[in-house]
């Protein structure tokens, strides 16, 4: 995953002078002035303080939510879908532990989370009162910043210090607040945001010529595209054209790039196209944009790569470097795809061939998503998904069998959001994502995709979504088991020790949550189900009984 700033805000909020504010109410103000919306969380005793400031006020929304663990991966959701900082609240103790699986999610895949967490007394801090745990040392794995508040006065310095780690680098980072602390008067100053984290990062144009020069040489050009280029996907589809170069998109990037294109050759890794794979193998030349997906199985050792990212810490992560350039891709981008030279070279033959391969693997997935049967093959229930999806739709994709069918299958929209665990690979991530995507973007149609194995993890937070009144549609492909675990054990030989699941009847369990609860049988009964699940704009979930169908090895086309 790569680095994304937050979009410039439409006006600076106003500073404060010196404040009469307790520290509950100085938090609240010091996020307003970062346009924070919302404030995922579970209550607790040592937050109780910051609860009761939240209700007083209207300008950040609280989300109640069933667990401190789903709250975290909202924020991160919300980091990832609007680039702005994702806030997760919890109490002391089990609590604030609970937090550590969605802030490991938001911290490995570089989402912006700021995590506040209520401690103990400041005089028991260190004793063995009940529910005490070093905060610092617990969350020191899955943050780049954890800090304790020994005083109010500290809390406009420590604020800000930890909002602007958070988005600059991309992390996440943990304040903890002792609960007698929520009520000290606070000497300080509620400051203005920092206009300046977005001015753009401006490569000098030798640079952007030497690189043009060194792109203008290859024959047989590549690009991987990632997330980072979402600003910058018109520049990168210029690119590819005027290099007549194969994209390739790690998942949250297929969007980005037409799936229709003739130049388009699907997703990388375990979860992408033969295409990619065979086409990456030829290439003499791969830029990757906005990127850090890299994995070792399926790309070439030795490769010639020139990458392009605003992360400096993402240049040469895991392969080789020929060039790199740290900057802004807007900036950088255009200026390429203008460049002349690129078109200087004769490369018609290369392109003829990523028609051919790229061709021959739209042709193989098109045949494959009309497959029928019953149990409902998944890749069916991927291309009714995508025949279904609106062209601006959020797609939250849980992690498990179906993400790899998801990426082989489905063909994404220009203007449609995909939303993944990408490194952490949590279970359980796809209903949380889609209920923050349906509050950030509440016009927009926000579906979570999950195996019955993810969403058992999170699947009280569909609670959450009836009572907020979000319209989400969870699908559940439901096969009865850990589905990907199982097929490697049993390929290795294994026994199949943990990989069943009895499962509860999930439509069921929806209804009783007052939600819409439908269950489908056939390609045709979810294709029904999912019409009026999308039509109804209500809380909906669709189990959908699917076969464990192995997904072929795109390195080994089998």
């Amino acid at each position: 995953m790569t680095l994304t700033i937050s979009p410039k805000p439409k006006a600076p909020a106003p500073s404060g002078a010196q404040t009469k504010l307790n520290a509950a109410q100085f938090v609240l103000q010091r996020l307003k002035t970062w346009q924070v919306e919302r404030i995922y969380g579970v209550i607790g005793d040592a937050i109780l303080p910051l609860l009761d400031e939240l209700g007083k006020q209207t300008g950040i929304r609280y989300i109640p939510c069933r667990h401190e663990g789903a709250a975290a991966l909202m924020a991160s959701a919300e980091a990832k879908l609007t680039g702005k900082p994702g806030v997760c609240m919890a109490t002391s103790g089990p609590g604030a532990a609970n937090l550590m699986n969605g802030l490991a999610e938001a911290q490995t895949d570089r989402a912006p989370v700021l995590a506040i967490t209520g401690q103990v007394d400041a005089k028991e801090i260190g004793t063995k009162t009940k529910q005490y745990i070093d905060q610092q040392k617990l969350f020191a794995a899955v943050s780049a910043r954890s800090e304790p508040l020994a005083h109010a006065d500290a809390l406009p310095e420590l604020m800000q210090q930890a909002l602007l780690q958070s988005v600059t680098d991309g992390a996440v980072a943990q304040l903890s607040v002792p609960k007698d602390l929520w009520a000290a008067p606070v000497n300080g100053e509620v400051s203005r945001y920092p206009m300046h984290l977005h001015e753009p990062l401006a490569v000098p144009d030798s640079e952007i010529d030497q690189l043009a020069g060194l792109l203008a040489g290859a024959q047989k050009p590549v690009l991987l595209l990632g997330r980072g280029v979402k600003a910058a996907k018109e520049a990168a589809l210029q690119l590819a054209e005027a290099l007549s170069a194969a994209a390739i998109t790690t998942l949250p990037a297929r969007p980005l790039f037409p799936n229709d294109h003739e130049l388009y050759a699907g997703g990388l890794g375990m979860a992408g196209s033969e295409a990619s794979v065979r086409l990456l193998a030829e290439s003499d030349r791969i830029v990757i944009l906005g990127a850090t997906w890299w994995p070792d199985e399926y790309v070439p050792t030795g490769a010639k790569i020139v990458q392009v990212d605003l992360n400096r810490a993402a240049m040469g992560a895991g392969h080789p470097l020929e060039r790199g350039v740290t900057g802004d891709l807007m900036q950088i981008l255009p200026k390429l795809a203008a460049d002349p030279r690129l078109m200087g070279m004769d490369r018609s033959a290369w392109k003829a061939r990523i028609r051919e391969v790229a061709g021959e693997w739209k042709r193989q997935i098109e045949a494959e998503a009309r497959q029928e049967g019953t149990p409902v093959p998944p890749q069916a229930v991927i291309r009714i998904l995508s025949e279904k999806a609106s062209d601006n739709a959020v797609l939250a994709v849980d992690t498990g069998d179906h993400t790899l069918w998801f990426n082989r299958i489905f063909q994404a929209k220009p203007q449609q959001d995909i939303l993944i665990s990408g490194r952490w690979r949590t279970l359980g991530w796809a209903l949380p994502a889609a209920i923050a995507a349906q509050l950030a973007s509440p016009d927009r149609q926000v579906i979570a995709v999950a195996g019955d194995g993810g969403a058992v993890q999170t699947l009280m937070e569909f609670q959450t979504a009836v009572e907020l009144g979000l319209p989400v549609v969870l699908i559940v492909m439901n096969n009865g088991r850990y589905a990907m675990e199982a097929n490697r054990m049993k390929q290795a030989g294994m026994t199949l020790t943990g990989s069943a699941i009895r499962n509860p009847d999930f439509a069921m369990l929806a209804q009783a949550c007052g939600g819409i609860g439908m269950k489908a049988a056939t390609a045709g009964e979810f294709e029904q189900c999912l019409s009026r699940a999308l039509g109804d704009r209500k809380p909906a979930l669709i189990e959908v009984a699917t076969a464990p169908v192995p997904v072929p090895d795109p390195k080994r086309g089998n």
